[in-house]
């Protein structure tokens, strides 16, 4: 299999020292991944520290992340400096001691290193935002959130996965080295590899290549890509929640909200009944309850709902009622726009978001008290979107995505006070709805659903929740899971087979609800999963793929642009001889920072601790 940088594949190559191939594989090279092809950053890296072996290698050429320690001369010991300290009359002789512990400590480091452990560093992209290849750091200028963008594209303009904000530069910012994993060689010498887990091996087609991928078929097993998700032997295989917190990608960080005077930009968290129980205060929601309930229909819920506003663009279509056509405006001002008018459904369409230019300019022209109010309506229902499989590490001519995406987990900082009462988050992916209610009163938490009222999950309500606890709550592959501070409530419930059909797309597929009670909601984020597409091959997507009995079927999270085995040449087969090891830790993470001293100016590396974390 060749490997292209130019184009838009990637497969996971790893940097770092490739161990000997298992007995009956391929035979593999000892020499170093060869350096990746992409363009050269915007300044010189001229480290300002005395470089390491590890830091010369990857500052220059890109091969070692940390080079195996060097040999030591034939005789060193047995004829060299502990025999020569000896031959002086002892004036070494104390040394001795040290000496022996540092050549044992010298042995154990490339014992381990060459059968126990194994540094490794990632150059693309196909497993971000999991792991990141070399890339750059953007900071939104809208919202402040800041993500990392392919950094083997060289300049460019990135879009803000936080906010849609486009148009941001890239110009003059420092290239970062990839993550560096830690992988553990024998961990599938005394057990199997799972599904979901991030492994490590000898790419198939160049055996003296390490890649990185998620396992996600098993040996004997029938593989199928259908709608996004994964289904084995015909039934979907769902995500555990250390795997979903693994994979997650940010949809929205309510923390990381724009200004509200922003132009193009208005609040994704809603509140649906102002002025009454529920109040926005920064960024938290807290829920008091008026004195007095609602009357009709009894006491309800109130809710604040999500509604996935975008700026510009957009292929979705969005109509608003309109009986007449304005006399002043002629059916000519509509070309070239993405709005059109059908008159036998009285409605007036537009294709994506509305822009404020077109909007007003219409309405002007029209000069028709109707049809601004219609304008007025679609402006608002157009810019809310479906969500979709976007990347803010993918941009240019690989940023292209345009699968919608349901499966959605919702996690916030929750504290429930004051009158015992209910606080409720409910999940739509168009065909399932689901209500997980926490009851203070009974000290219970159901999950329900809500379309039919039927009780599918109960548990007990976990401690903690009065002084705040993190909330949990997700919908994917047609799962249900909830989790308090890390801890399961109750079995995840998994949907029974038989889907009719997406159904529709669900406008607000989030909402929190409370009756009551108190309620604080605090660092409210929405998350996706990651959406398996067939934008690089179709193996395991036109058709399921069935794995011979020791084959293993691996793809990168970041699906639109991952090389994996949905694109690999038929034959192409990764089998347990290729399997190199588990990655433990990611470790060493680092950052570029740009110094300038007198017009003088050079980029040194920041270490980021807070990076470190175990790979899931």
């Amino acid at each position: 299999m060749s490997e292209d940088s130019g184009t838009p594949g990637q497969q996971e190559k790893l940097v770092g020292p490739i161990p000997p191939a298992a007995p009956g594989s391929t035979g593999l090279s000892s020499q170093v991944a060869d350096p990746p092809r992409r363009d050269a950053p915007a300044e010189p890296l001229t480290p300002t520290e005395p470089l390491t072996p590890t830091e010369r290698a990857a500052t220059v050429a890109e091969p070692l992340v940390s080079a195996e320690p060097p040999a030591m001369p034939e005789g060193l010991v047995a004829g060299g400096l502990v025999a020569g300290a000896q031959s002086r009359g002892g004036v070494l002789h104390s040394g001795r001691p040290i000496i022996e512990a540092g050549l044992a400590l010298l042995l154990l480091v490339v014992l381990l290193r060459t059968f126990i452990a194994g540094g490794y560093m990632i150059e693309t992209g196909s497993m971000a935002p999991c792991l990141l290849g070399y890339h750059r750091r953007v900071t939104c200028e809208s919202c402040g959130w800041q993500f990392a963008v392919d950094g083997t594209q060289g300049e460019g303009l990135a879009t803000c996965p936080n906010c849609c904000r486009d148009g941001l530069t890239l110009d003059g910012l420092p290239l970062n080295d990839g993550d560096h994993l830690l992988v553990s060689r024998p961990a599938y010498e005394f057990s199997p590899p799972q599904r979901w887990e991030v492994i490590v091996f000898r790419n198939p087609s160049r055996p003296g290549q390490a890649y990185v991928k998620r396992l996600v078929g098993l040996p004997g097993e029938r593989v199928h890509l259908r709608q996004g998700d994964l289904y084995v032997n015909d039934v979907i295989a769902p995500k555990p929640l250390d795997v979903q917190r693994g994979m997650r990608i940010l949809v929205h960080d309510h923390d990381h909200a724009p200004p509200a005077d922003e132009p193009e930009w208005q609040s994704r968290w809603e509140i649906e009944t102002p002025g009454a129980g529920w109040d926005e205060r920064g960024s938290r929601f807290v829920y008091a309850p008026l004195e007095r309930q609602p009357a009709i229909g009894g006491e309800v819920e109130e809710w604040v709902g999500y509604r996935h506003w975008i700026r510009r663009g957009g292929g979705h279509r969005t109509s608003v009622r309109l009986d007449d056509w304005p006399a002043r405006l002629p059916p000519s001002a509509l070309v070239d726009t993405r709005l059109q008018y059908v008159g036998d459904a009285r409605s007036l369409v537009a294709t994506g978001a509305l822009s404020p230019g077109l909007r007003a300019r219409l309405a002007e022209q029209a000069d028709d008290e109707a049809f601004s109010r219609s304008l007025a309506s679609l402006f608002a229902a157009s810019h809310v979107a479906p969500i979709l499989d976007q990347y803010g590490y993918n941009y240019g001519p690989k940023s292209g995505s345009s699968h919608e995406v349901r499966d959605l987990m919702f996690a916030a900082q929750v504290a429930l006070r004051g009158e015992p009462g209910i606080f409720a988050v409910v999940l739509d992916d168009g065909e399932l709805t689901c209500r997980c209610e926490f009851d203070t009163a009974e000290q219970l938490v159901r999950l329900v659903d809500d379309r039919t009222g039927e009780l599918l999950r109960q548990g007990a309500l976990p401690a903690g929740l009065r002084e705040g606890a993190l909330v949990e709550i997700s919908l994917w592959d047609r799962q249900a899971l909830v989790a308090v501070a890390g801890e399961l409530v109750f079995e995840p419930w998994l949907a029974p087979d038989g889907r009719t059909g997406r159904g529709p797309t669900p406008w607000r597929p989030v909402r929190v609800g409370a009756r009551r009670l108190r309620a604080e909601v605090s660092q409210v984020k929405l998350y996706r999963d990651v959406f398996y597409t067939s934008n690089l091959g179709e193996r395991g997507s036109s058709a399921p793929a069935e794995l011979g009995p020791d084959e293993f079927f691996v793809l990168g999270d970041n699906s639109p642009v991952s090389k994996d085995s949905r694109s690999w040449s038929e034959g192409t087969v990764l089998n347990a001889s290729l399997l190199i090891g588990k990655p433990l830790i990611l470790h060493l993470p680092s950052r570029r920072q740009r110094v300038q001293w007198r017009g003088w100016q050079t980029e040194i590396r920041i270490p980021e601790p807070s990076r470190i974390r175990y790979i899931r």
